[in-house]
């Protein structure tokens, strides 16, 4: 059985087509996290806190907390990093940093810019 060669023109194909992928999941995770920091920023120039409980503490592929809290008047379900290391499980009650404008960009007191 005789093997086949990959030529020239196919590894140049295959190295310009894995390069876009690599450099396009770059560039969409750098978008995310230039969001965050900017959400961040958002929530620390008019803030309220209050108090909300843990749904749900996850360490593997990424570590996050879920929340519930009651702001303005609504019920909110959301996640934030988990920055700080903690001893809280779900059923524990957890501070909340929200933005006055939109309750549903927060932050926890897990988070460092709490």
């Amino acid at each position: 059985m005789e093997s086949k060669k990959i030529t020239l023109k196919q590894y140049l194909q295959f190295v310009l087509v894995m390069t876009a992928i690599l450099g396009s999941l770059f560039l969409f995770v750098r978008h995310l996290r230039l969001k965050r920091i900017e959400e961040v920023k958002e929530i620390n120039k008019d803030y309220s806190f209050t108090k909300g409980v843990i749904t749900k503490m996850s360490y593997h592929k990424g570590r996050h907390v879920s929340v519930t809290f009651k702001a303005n008047g609504s019920t909110i379900e959301g996640s934030d990093g988990i920055q700080k290391s903690t001893n809280k499980e779900s059923g524990d009650s957890i501070g909340i940093k929200y933005w006055n404008k939109n309750p549903e960009i927060f932050i926890t007191e897990l988070h460092l810019e709490y």
